[in-house]
């Protein structure tokens, strides 16, 4: 299992502003937090609020009115209130560590799931008597939560509670709260992104631990390590028809300290493939991570 990370430390940031490391985490957290204003200042009526949120058998239209933008949008309206900043506290500190397991091309295509096919769900209940509306990071943030107990299920959080003793506990109070208020939309929503969320966390190669889990096939670019690099097809160049003609010099050999830390790199993956991610001690696991990123660095500079 791959040691935690600093909460917001990156080796693979889409950018970087000074020493912040602009991550997925950091830009949907941020979001949010911006979001917050523009909650304060449009007013009673809520017309941008309204426009984006994921609803049913109200007038505000929805997805199966045409707006298919509202399967993205859902998330991004964010009340100001402390509650709220805290759970974009939590997603931020749990995202992070989510984000630097799996890179942050898987990791967008996590949240991009876990905001598409829920949306997709509630779409259903359009044609239903089931009606309500949902809006903000409350729910993605339950399938990071999830997410993080299934994979580092042995964490630990204050005082003590185990990762996946306070998911079911979060989960079930959520499932509990919407069967009290007859909310049956919210409770449709919590238990389908309590099953997505492990699920797509499976089939992405991770918590390996859990065999139980059915694992469903992705392509390779997508289930593969974040650190090896897909194979590049081979272009057989055609033979010059005499050696005499030939002006263009052979490609240089690649230098023998990329060639010893590519096998080293191979070796520890083949071993990781055949054993599961535990096999690999800490010092294996830091070995992997600072080879992957020596080579990357040396590649974008070359």
């Amino acid at each position: 299992m791959q040691p935690f990370r600093n909460f917001g430390e990156s080796d693979d940031p889409w950018f970087r502003v000074g020493q912040l490391a602009v991550t997925t985490t950091v830009i949907v957290s941020a979001m949010s937090v911006a979001y917050m204003f523009v909650w304060a200042f449009e007013g009673f009526s809520r017309p941008i609020t309204t426009r984006l949120l994921l609803n049913s058998g109200t007038s505000w239209g929805s997805v199966g009115g045409g707006e298919v933008w509202r399967l993205v949008t859902w998330p991004i309206p964010t009340e100001p209130s402390l509650w709220t900043l805290l759970l974009v506290a939590v997603f931020w500190m749990l995202g992070s560590q989510l984000e630097a397991l799996m890179g942050r091309k898987r990791f967008t295509f996590f949240l991009l799931v876990l905001t598409v096919v829920p949306a997709l769900v509630m779409t259903a209940l359009e044609f239903t008597d089931v009606h309500g509306f949902v809006y903000g990071l409350r729910y993605v943030e339950l399938g990071v939560l999830i997410a993080f107990a299934t994979h580092y299920s042995s964490a630990r959080f204050w005082p003590g509670i185990p990762a996946w003793a306070l998911a079911w506990i979060i989960v079930g109070m959520a499932m509990l709260q919407a069967i009290s208020n007859q909310r049956g939309y919210e409770l449709v929503l919590t238990v389908t992104m309590s099953l997505l969320a492990p699920l797509m966390l499976r089939a992405l190669g991770h918590a390996e631990q859990h065999e139980w889990l059915p694992k469903f096939p992705l392509p390779a670019r997508l289930a593969g390590h974040p650190h090896r690099r897909p194979p590049r097809p081979q272009h057989r160049r055609p033979q010059p028809r005499s050696t005499h003609l030939s002006s263009v010099p052979p490609p240089p050999p690649a230098p023998p300290a990329d060639v010893a830390a590519q096998a080293r790199i191979d070796a520890l993956l083949d071993k990781m493939g055949e054993h599961g991610l535990e096999s690999l001690t800490e010092a294996e696991r830091r070995t992997l991570e600072d080879l992957s990123k020596r080579l990357r660095d040396r590649r974008d500079r070359s």
